[in-house]
């Protein structure tokens, strides 16, 4: 597999596209140059002069500065949503950051000796990727409250 040689690698226009229920979705490109044509009038020989090859494609609109097209959401799609940090969120960043979090982390089994290592324990025990999920999304504020700060409590209570 490490030695796939693409069919096209280029730059295209998109020059339209249609859906329809009987064709399907279709999407069409311009290529530069009439010898870019080549690589796909080869494949359709070897398939009985029959369209149907599969292919994995990655596009990225380009601007008139060569630079990918950062795009934006259309106009009837919301904006995602932004998750702002609140109690949750804040305590478990603060115990990140100490030293006796770390002790605790490292007495379930896991290796911890610094926030960036106790900070990915939460992410992982919570299924999280941020620690402000955690106030907004029941699943990690009850595994957070479960598996992480009543167990801390009650070591930090106990010790």
């Amino acid at each position: 597999m490490s030695d796939i040689t693409p069919s096209f690698q280029g730059e295209m226009q998109l020059a339209g596209w249609s859906e329809t229920h009987t064709g399907g979705c279709k999407v069409t490109f311009w290529l530069p140059t009439p010898e870019d044509l080549d690589a796909f009038r080869a494949l359709t020989v070897r398939k009985g002069n029959m369209a149907g090859h599969r292919f994995m494609a990655v596009l990225v609109e380009i601007g008139d500065d060569e630079q990918p097209v950062q795009q934006q959401p259309a106009a009837d799609e919301p904006e995602p949503e932004k998750l702002n940090g609140c109690a949750l969120a804040k305590l478990a960043g603060m115990w990140t950051t100490k030293p006796d979090f770390w002790e605790w982390i490292r007495l379930q089994g896991v290796a911890c000796e610094n926030a960036e290592e106790a900070k990915e324990t939460i992410y992982c025990t919570c299924k999280v990727t941020s620690l402000t999920e955690l106030d907004h999304y029941d699943g990690p504020r009850i595994a957070f409250q479960e598996r992480i700060r009543k167990p801390y409590m009650h070591w930090l209570e106990t010790r």
